[in-house]
């Protein structure tokens, strides 16, 4: 733990990482903006996605292929392995694997930084590396 990192801050940041997989298997694309900065950026190799309008937007168009989310069978599973905070940042290196059925459909890391908001925690960057 760094100076300024108290364990409700750790506690808050697993449960929003937990809560991220969560929304990608379960919820509303409509539902990241509780995760995600509105200023937030995902990218994963070539895919990138800058604020919450396009992470949404790009979160709806998986579901509607079918790649993920309610009814296809898929799911996140997440381990944090190490979560730094620094005043009212804070970065965050997950493991994923994301599962349909019994099989692997991908495996990595999530490296992730935060910002502390007056709603939360939030992830404002989110890198996928597998």
């Amino acid at each position: 733990m760094s100076s300024h990192e108290s364990p409700a801050d750790d506690a808050a940041i697993r449960n929003l990482l937990g809560l991220t997989a969560l929304l990608g298997d379960t919820g509303d694309p409509e539902d990241y903006r509780r995760v995600y900065a509105p200023d937030a950026t995902w990218t994963m190799g070539p895919a990138k996605q800058s604020g919450a309008d396009e992470i949404v937007a790009a979160t709806a168009a998986r579901r509607g292929d079918g790649t993920s989310g309610p009814g296809t069978g898929t799911k996140h599973v997440v381990i944090p392995a190490v979560i730094e905070v620094d005043g009212d940042t804070a970065t965050a290196v997950s493991h994923f694997v994301f599962l349909a059925g019994k099989e692997i459909r991908n495996a990595g890391t999530y490296h992730d930084t935060l910002v502390r908001t007056p709603d939360g925690w939030k992830i404002s960057v989110r890198d996928i590396t597998s």
